[in-house]
């Protein structure tokens, strides 16, 4: 059994992994986020090409996000106190409703340097989330089976 949460542990952390990879490649689309909060700077082949990279981008962000979420659910159904898991999941809600305003962002109005600003506020509530929810699953899944 231990074996098996070892593992789920490694699967996190290289989930976290990936989706702070996403996050990097998200950000590092946009070079003229210094001149303002829109796209209008940048030609109209550069606003096609970023809008069109962050929408993918922040689709599989989203999908790896709802993967995750889903796979750290079911690692809770076991020796997991019940405080923990409500609290962890209504994290994980208060995450995918700031994916889900990022993407209402994109299909509005195609701004992506605010699309972008939105996804350093997941950066910020995913380091928070890693601390102070993932951390303590880590923990509770590598402790002694009671």
């Amino acid at each position: 059994m231990l074996l098996i949460r070892e593992e789920a542990v490694d699967r996190m952390r290289r989930d976290h992994d990936a989706m702070l990879d996403l996050i990097r490649r998200i950000q590092a689309l946009c070079s003229e986020q210094d001149r303002g909060d829109d796209c209008s700077c940048c030609s109209d082949d550069r606003r096609a090409f970023c809008r069109s990279h962050v929408e993918q981008l922040v689709r599989a962000f989203v999908e790896a996000t709802l993967k995750h979420n889903a796979m750290e659910s079911l690692y809770m159904d076991d020796g997991v106190p019940e405080l923990h898991r409500r609290a962890h999941n209504r994290a994980h809600m208060a995450i995918a409703e700031q994916l889900k305003s990022i993407r209402i962002v994109l299909a509005s109005d195609g701004n992506t340097v605010r699309a972008i600003e939105g996804v350093d506020e997941v950066l910020a509530a995913l380091s928070t989330h890693f601390v102070e929810f993932d951390g303590h699953l880590q923990r509770y899944l590598m402790a002694p089976a009671a």
